[in-house]
């Protein structure tokens, strides 16, 4: 009985997830023309004839007897008409062989993401095998689209890898934690080096990013800092603790600091990250190359890491309204 209620429970909750992801997307193609009067909005719906990424744009309106010729810009090139194609459309205008090769940059890159993680198991002496930990980490990625924020797929893959190394269980989630940590300030060095590209449109938002990236370096440091440990007495303030709440702090203590003998494999790791996160970057610039978008390379080396990061505020499932924002 119990096990029939569950199964329950899973078909509705994916039937809910499924309903909100049908009711968000567009499907239907419109346009929005602004009064420059009185900023009055009057939205027409219909269907696209041809490409929409064209102009102007042959527009079929709802009702209408025949399509008409929609021109987007007026006389001094200003934005007159504000063009919303569906999904469908966008399929239908899509470049296939341009979005697969960007879908292979993007498997190309997850599989690297992946290793870091193997790599970070191997050197807390979890006896992960590379084709496993892939397994492992691609329905970890599933399920962040799936579960609230980014980090939703990372329990996902604690739980797997907790079940696969019952004997290591403390280890093998502080595995799963440094490979976050290693990924945010990954994340956080790309956005640095990127930043500069757009620094004179943005200057307050690189500062910022300079910013949480030295915060970042800075607590990462400390966190394996022998002095600090020393100043603050961890030792002796972890004895204070209850026997048992003293034994799992213990535990992930021993478990994080075994990677302070790799700190020179994290940092290339690290250093390696923007090479890695340009392939991520190609393969969003490259399906946007596909549906006909027109965002420059430059622009997605600037809003591909930063959409990352902001995506693991855990708000949406997969961070929707947030990165994409």
């Amino acid at each position: 009985m119990r096990r029939h209620l569950v199964t329950f429970l899973k078909i509705i909750v994916v039937a809910v997830l499924l309903s909100v992801i049908y009711f968000a997307i567009d499907w239907h193609d419109s346009y929005t023309i602004i009064s420059s009067e009185d900023g009055h909005q009057e939205t027409i719906y219909g269907k696209i004839v041809g490409p929409w990424d064209s102009n102007p744009v042959l527009f079929h309106a709802d009702g209408a007897s025949a399509p008409k010729s929609l021109r987007l810009t007026n006389a001094d090139g200003q934005s007159s008409v504000n063009l919303s194609p569906g999904i469908l459309t966008y399929f239908s205008n899509l470049d296939v062989p341009l979005f697969l090769l960007g879908a292979a940059a993007f498997f190309i890159f997850v599989v690297i993401i992946n290793s870091r993680w193997w790599w970070l198991m191997r050197a807390n002496e979890l006896g992960v095998g590379f084709f496993e930990t892939q397994r492992f980490a691609w329905i970890g990625l599933f399920c962040s689209n799936v579960l609230p924020g980014a980090t939703g797929g990372d329990i996902v893959k604690a739980v797997f890898i907790v079940r696969r190394c019952s004997g290591d269980k403390v280890r093998a989630v502080v595995s799963v934690v440094v490979d976050r940590i290693v990924g945010l300030l990954s994340l956080l060095t790309v956005c640095s080096l990127s930043v500069p590209l757009v620094f004179d449109r943005f200057p307050l938002f690189a500062g910022v990013i300079w910013a949480c990236a030295l915060a970042a370096a800075a607590v990462a440091t400390l966190l394996l800092s022998p002095q600090l440990r020393r100043l603050l007495r961890f030792e002796a303030l972890v004895q204070k603790l209850p026997l048992r709440i003293a034994t799992i702090v213990t535990d992930i203590d021993h478990a994080l600091l075994q990677y302070r003998a790799h700190l020179r494999g994290i940092g290339v790791w690290i250093l390696v990250s923007p090479l890695t996160y340009s392939l991520f970057c190609l393969s969003v610039f490259l399906m946007d190359r596909a549906l006909g978008v027109g965002l420059s390379l430059t622009d997605y080396f600037v809003i591909v890491p930063v959409a990352a990061v902001a995506q693991a505020i855990p708000i949406a499932p997969a961070g929707w309204g947030i990165g994409e924002a």
